[in-house]
Formats: structure tokens, sequence, C-alpha cells
């Protein structure tokens, strides 16, 4: 009964990210899990982390289905092994936290749960987003993105938020245990953290300068049959062209990833004429090619047009949907999925923020901007963000939504508006707070039309990154040594 419970408490956590945004059933979730973390040895807490995880991510991550078997062509009983593959490999990060919390048998129960678990969970959800390229998906502090919470974003980034929210629930299990002077202290200091949260929405880092910017993104919902068909390459072009033959009256157009399916070297010459003609600037999604020594690489590229023409090639490559790791190894596995865009190359050396209607933006492909540490070196010389993607690899499913609640936290944490650009659905004009000023809706062709405000200033988490945070979370542990010591038990 208590493995059924954790487990469907895993699920519950994962309706507290978009579209359901059910942040409060997030904070129940990991009461649940505390609760029973508390008191159990090494080998049960290490079943009810995993266990946790198999429900959260199983839920929350459950769109890969539909990227590889109904996109990828991956035979549904193949893609759903991988899927649970995935998903017991991820949820190994809850079951390892689980583990190192139950080293701690000789502290109060008000630093285990107020300190410890908090700390552990987050420490190994920061491991998560780099190990084996990453996977930052459901890290804690996105539900928050609008509560007072997340005014901390600028300051330490997701994972100052994700250890602020669990401190706030283990501290609440505590004074639900047993309401001590102690314990009385520390919810007092938790309601001045989240007072201090609505105080710090009055506050800014950065500051507006210059006047807005008019931009209109151009969403075309296009199929990915009809994006890689050759035969079909001229009318896209022509039809993205047409639109924005309309679009006269602002300072920049947007079109999203790969929006133009052919490489920037193939253009013709009317297209790069009626590009620079216009009256405003372009950025667009578009392929590159490179050839040293014979040998071709290819990149998924964004392009700005200005006075001069401006590339932004990927980094951060999505594994199996752009570029197969162990290749020689998973050569069978390639040749059954038949997925394109799979040879992609990463581009690993410093990029500049593209320079367009006289601002910098920081540019990212697709889910590059779930990682911000990828594209800090860019923020700061930028007055805003910009990220294309390609959403229609997801369907109707939950990852449209999760990926544009992680593009407006990106926002907040840099106090950068965010321009963002989907083929099929969800384009929208972010503000410097993380708001949606406008967005378009899913599966129809939709021009957002509004404007943004540049910033300049740097905000402490683009100035420091996770290291700040990371060394917040290794002095909360040192605290709870003052408690006790630790040792093991089986």
């Amino acid at each position: 009964m208590k493995t059924l419970i954790v487990f469907i408490a895993g699920i519950a956590n994962a309706l507290a990210f978009a579209p359901f945004n059910w942040w409060p059933l997030g904070l129940l979730s990991f009461g649940i899990l505390f609760y029973f973390w508390l008191g159990s040895d090494l080998k049960t807490s290490v079943k009810l982390g995993f266990v946790y995880g198999l429900g959260m991510f199983g839920v929350g991550i459950s769109w890969m289905y539909i990227s590889i078997h109904t996109f990828g062509g991956m035979p549904p009983v193949l893609a759903g092994l991988c899927i649970a593959v995935l998903v017991s490999v991820v949820s190994l990060f809850p079951a390892i936290s689980g583990a190192v919390q139950s080293l701690f048998v000789r502290l109060s129960v008000t630093a285990k749960l107020g300190l410890v678990m908090p700390v552990t969970w987050i420490f190994f959800e920061w491991m998560r987003s780099w190990v084996l390229t990453g996977l930052p998906w459901l890290s804690t502090g996105y539900s928050m993105i609008d509560t007072p919470l997340s005014n901390f974003a600028p300051i330490g980034g997701v994972y100052l938020v994700g250890l602020i929210t669990l401190i706030s629930v283990g501290v609440l299990m505590s004074l639900i245990r047993s309401i001590t002077i102690g314990n009385t202290m520390f919810g007092v200091v938790v309601v001045g953290i989240w007072a201090s949260g609505w105080l710090l929405n009055e506050t800014s880092w950065t500051k507006a300068y210059e006047g807005p910017l008019k931009v209109s993104v151009i969403q075309n919902n296009i199929s990915i049959s009809e994006k890689w068909d050759q035969q079909q390459t001229n009318d896209i072009i022509q039809s993205y062209l047409q639109k924005s033959r309309l679009e006269q009256d602002v300072d920049l157009i947007v079109m999203p990833e790969a929006a133009i399916p052919d490489y920037i070297d193939n253009l013709s010459t009317s297209f790069w004429d009626e590009i620079r003609t216009h009256p405003a600037d372009f950025i667009f999604g578009v392929l590159h090619r490179e050839r040293i020594d014979d040998q071709w690489s290819y990149y998924n590229t964004v392009a700005g047009v200005s006075d001069k023409i401006m590339i932004y090639r990927k980094q951060h490559l999505v594994p199996f949907g752009e570029y197969f790791p162990l290749r020689m190894i998973l050569d069978p596995l390639i040749k059954m999925m038949n997925m394109p865009m799979s040879d992609f190359s990463h581009w690993n050396k410093p990029q500049a923020p593209l320079h367009v209607a006289g601002n910098r933006f920081a540019a990212s492909i697709c889910y590059e901007d779930a990682f911000p540490a990828d594209w800090r070196n860019q923020v700061g010389p930028s007055g805003a963000l910009i990220n294309v993607s390609e959403d229609i690899w997801f369907g109707d499913s939950l990852a449209p939504h999760q990926r544009l609640q992680m593009a407006r936290f990106r926002a907040r944490e840099s106090e950068r508006p965010m321009i963002r650009s989907s083929n099929n659905g969800l384009s929208a004009l972010i503000n410097w707070k993380g708001g949606i000023d406008i967005y378009a809706p899913q599966f129809v062709e939709y021009v957002v039309r509004g404007s943004i405000q540049p910033r300049t200033g740097v905000t402490p988490y683009i100035a420091f990154g996770d290291v700040a945070v990371l060394i917040f979370m290794g002095v909360l542990f040192l605290i709870a040594l003052l408690f006790g010591r630790i040792r093991v038990r089986l």
C-alpha cells in the first residue's frame, strides 16, 4: 500500500506542471514522499524514490512515445520499451536521493525534513540536467512560475526556486507532526521567505532601454511530411514570404525552427532580395552545411538578417532525434527508426547574440531553452531572448505546454523578454517577468503580433549561474551535519 500511494503521489506531481499547473498538488505530492521517507531504511527509501520517479516521469514525459513512434516511425513495442527504459533511468535520480537522505538517521525530524530531503532532491535534480546530455524536464521550480517564489528566479534560477519550495514542504510537515518552538521558528522563516517573494516582485536587476520593438511571429503549422518533401520546399518558402509581405509596419519578423527547409547556401537570389528589401529585419530557422577536409557537417541553424547575415548553430542536440549516440552500436536501431534530421553536428564554439532590429538577441533552438547554462554567455549583452522551435514532434501532448512554461522561466530568471516561435502552436511573446503577453493557439496558421521591450543589466543568476545555489545547498548540508553524525542503516 505504501508503494502504491507513493506511485500515485509521483503521478500527482506531474500534474503540478503545465498544462495543468496544479502547483499545490506538487506540494502535497512531495509531502507524501517525505512522510514515507522519514524513518525508512536505505532499501525502502531507494525503492520509494524509484517508484515515485516512475509515476512522475511515466506521466510527465509520456509524450516521448509520440515523438519516436508517431513521428519517428519506431515500431510500437520497441518505442514503448525505449520509453520504459528512459523513465526507469531518470527515476534512478529520485532513488539515489532517497538513499542519501536515509543516511541521516540521527538528525532531528525538522532537520531531515526541512534541510536534508530538500537539498538531496534538488542536488540530484540538478545532476539530472546534465548527466548523459541531461533531461531537465519536471524540475520542481518550473511548477512555481505563477507563485511568489518565481521572483527568486533572477537570484538563483530554477533550482533555488525548487529548493525553497521543498524546504517549505519539509517545514510544514514538521509543524504538522509537532508544534514546537523550533518548528514554529522555522515556519516563521518560511512564511517570511514567501512574503519576500511578494516584495521581490517590485524589485528588478535590469532596466528597459530604448523603445519597444514591433514583432510579428509567423506560425505556419506545416506538417513534418510536407516540410521534408523536397517537392514542396519552394511552396513552403513562398508561403512564408507571402505572409511576410503583409507585415510591413514591424521591426522584426520571426519564423520557427527549420521554417526554411533548405540549406542556407542553397537559397535563391530572389529569396535574399525579398528578405533584404523588406523594411523589417528577419530571424528564421534554416539548415547550414560546412565541408572540412572532405567531410560534411550539418547544423540546425538560426539566421538573423539585418544589414548582414548572422547565424547561430545549435549546440545542444536532441539524442536520437538529431543525432545518435553510440552510432556504431545502435546502427540497426537507426535503420528501423528511419527518422529525418538524425545526422546533425553540434556546435562547440562560443557564439555571439544575433544583432537584428537594432538589438541583440540571445538565441536558442528548440529544447536548448531548457539548458540555461548553455546560453548564459549570450544573455548578458543581449536585450531579449529568442527561441525557435518545432513542437510538432510532440503532437497534442504535454510537451509543448511544458516547453512554454520553461521558456517563461528563462525570461523570468534573466529579466529579458522572449520571442518564442513554434511551427504548430504556442508561439508567444513573453515579458521580462515571465508573463505571456500574447500567444498563438495550437495546430492553426497564425501570426502573433505585438511588441517587446528590450532590457539591459545582469541578474545574479545570469552572472553566476547555478554556482550560488550549489554553494547554498552545501552550506545547508553542513548545517544538517551539526545536528548529528551520519550512519548507514541497512
